[in-house]
């Protein structure tokens, strides 16, 4: 199996673009499959530097319904006519935002992807599984979410709510070696999508974590994780994970990254625009 990091904050050079979001093509024995598509059509430039025809995309997984995950797709859409999307009916059903100093930014979806919505099957608690890959969208908070949340909400008709992320899932594909898990930011905690997975899968050895933490850095907005905190979380992602590798970048802040780095030593790595990993 193979990854390649379209899209991501942080480029391995000066030829590939990079911006803030996420966008991994990965590529099975069964399927060429896009998951989450960044901001803008960048990550389809990157991917024609890269060698990667997103016209064979069968199939993309939309991690949640933020503009850094989903704005992409319908530049995406546009030129590719056969790929199915698995994602969250939740995500249509509200308007996202963030909210600082009182000043509301829209971070939702575009609403010109509605056309495309016959191209779209929606989860909504039940996980989907099918050649060797698992959609779960049930996610439960058994551990604590992400502080960086915090600035996070919801509208509908005007209702301003906190958003409570239930338009985010969490995707597995299961290998030979074991199981490579895959997140778009982790808004429901990286602990908890792990633990959705292996109470899916109990007897599966988890292999790769690959995605955001949504361990942000604190700022004057927000107050985010303690040192202490993200020490105490990466020793229980170690032992939920039993000896797994870990692929972060996007929403990891620098200070999580360094805490976690401190712990978990090699067994940690970075994800960066162009970055290609052969699982």
């Amino acid at each position: 199996m193979k990854v390649i990091t379209l899209i991501e904050n942080t480029s391995v050079n000066e030829h590939l673009n990079s911006e803030h979001g996420i966008s991994l093509y990965i590529e099975t024995g069964n399927h060429k499959i896009l998951f989450d598509t960044g901001k803008t059509d960048l990550f389809i430039k990157n991917a024609k530097k890269l060698g990667v025809d997103l016209d064979k995309v069968d199939t993309v997984i939309i991690s949640h319904g933020h503009y850094d995950h989903i704005g992409g797709l319908i530049h995406f859409l546009n030129m590719n006519q056969q790929a199915t999307v698995y994602l969250k009916k939740d995500i249509f059903n509200f308007q996202y935002l963030s909210i600082r100093n009182k000043e509301k930014k829209q971070i939702g979806y575009p609403t010109e992807l509605l056309k495309y919505e016959h191209r779209f099957k929606f989860l909504e608690n039940t996980p989907l599984s099918f050649d060797g890959m698992h959609i779960i969208p049930q996610i439960d908070s058994v551990y604590p979410l992400p502080k960086g949340n915090g600035i996070l909400y919801k509208e509908n008709d005007d209702t301003l709510i906190k958003d409570d992320f239930k338009h985010e899932l969490v995707f597995a594909i299961h290998t030979k070696s074991g199981l490579h898990i895959f997140c778009g930011c982790a808004h429901n905690g990286v602990l908890n999508m792990v633990l959705a997975v292996k109470n899916l899968l109990p007897n599966q050895r988890i292999k790769t974590v690959i995605g955001g933490f949504h361990l942000i850095d604190s700022n004057e907005f927000i107050k985010t994780e303690t040192d202490e905190e993200l020490i105490s979380l990466g020793t229980e992602l170690k032992k939920l994970t039993n000896g797994a590798i870990y692929y972060t970048g996007h929403c990891t802040g620098s200070n999580a990254l360094n805490k976690l780095t401190s712990l978990l030593k090699n067994d940690l790595k970075t994800l960066t625009t162009g970055k290609e990993i052969i699982l």
